[in-house]
């Protein structure tokens, strides 16, 4: 304790606590400090939610593509170990809100002429398991390319033909893997109306690769 020295004042040496006007300010003063940090972080999540929201919708559409590949990857396997051609059929079904749904479905050669459209019809190429939706994964993803975008080919040189075929497998749209692990080439392209992934298959090696197109910079970028 604080005890006065011999001959001062003992005004001199007691410390003066704050008065109530200084209390009042502080106060004040951080009340203030709050209010400035409520309207930033507001402010922070108004600028941040545009891109969430993107970045939302992007990662739906490649689910969509990720289940295709899946499919893909399941009929490959299937013909390599069972030793018997199979293919994924996609049947566009008609128009829908925010463009055309379609079904895919896993499919066996079953009479050892390939898996073909007719054989499918008349039955003798089986259907392997339930046929999938692409729009099971959510509502607007569909196959097709964005109305007023024209992506370049993948290789850059130049622009894709055909905007209103997202199902490159040929004719038949039908993606055919061999007991050899080979495969008949295309791509299938998957959007929401603004994001647009392609689930390309290679020939010779019947590999499946998912391809994210890149508005911005104009090209395709792997998985």
């Amino acid at each position: 304790m604080l005890t006065p020295r011999a001959g001062l004042p003992r005004e001199k040496v007691i410390r003066r606590r704050p008065t109530d006007g200084m209390m009042t300010a502080r106060e004040g003063f951080t009340l203030l400090e709050l209010l400035v940090a409520t309207t930033i972080l507001a402010l922070l999540a108004t600028l941040t939610v545009p891109p969430l929201r993107q970045q939302i919708a992007q990662h739906r559409v490649r689910l969509a593509a990720a289940e295709v590949a899946s499919a893909l990857w399941t009929a490959r396997s299937r013909a390599v170990r069972y030793g018997v051609a199979v293919g994924v059929r996609f049947e566009v079904e008609g128009s829908e809100a925010g463009g055309a749904a379609a079904i895919f479905s896993l499919y066996a050669d079953g009479d050892g002429d390939g898996v073909r459209t007719a054989d499918m019809n008349a039955g003798s190429d089986p259907r392997i398991g339930r046929p999938a939706r692409l729009l099971h994964v959510g509502s607007g993803i569909r196959f097709g390319i964005p109305k007023g975008l024209e992506p370049r080919e993948f290789t850059g040189s130049g622009r894709l033909d055909r905007l209103d075929d997202p199902l490159r497998f040929g004719r038949s749209d039908i993606a055919s893997f061999s007991p050899a692990g080979t495969a008949s080439p295309g791509t299938a392209f998957v959007t929401d109306g603004y994001h647009l992934f392609a689930v390309r298959v290679y020939n010779r090696t019947g590999k499946v690769r998912i391809l994210r197109y890149v508005r911005d910079r104009e090209q395709w970028k792997g998985l």
